[in-house]
């Protein structure tokens, strides 16, 4: 997550930006895994272990 959405360091100022960012962050990255685990045709093989 820190290299594919910067998610390093966070230039907001407020705890709940900071959280509202980190959500939005979290909610990307899940949706890139599912989309390249599809492109692999692996989702079947994730959603059977969850």
């Amino acid at each position: 997550m820190k290299r594919t959405f910067r998610g390093g360091h966070t230039f907001v100022t407020t705890v709940p930006r900071v959280r509202v960012k980190a959500m939005f962050m979290c909610l990307g990255h899940n949706l890139f895994n599912l989309l390249s685990l599809t492109r692999r045709g692996k989702i079947a093989a994730a959603i059977a272990i969850s």
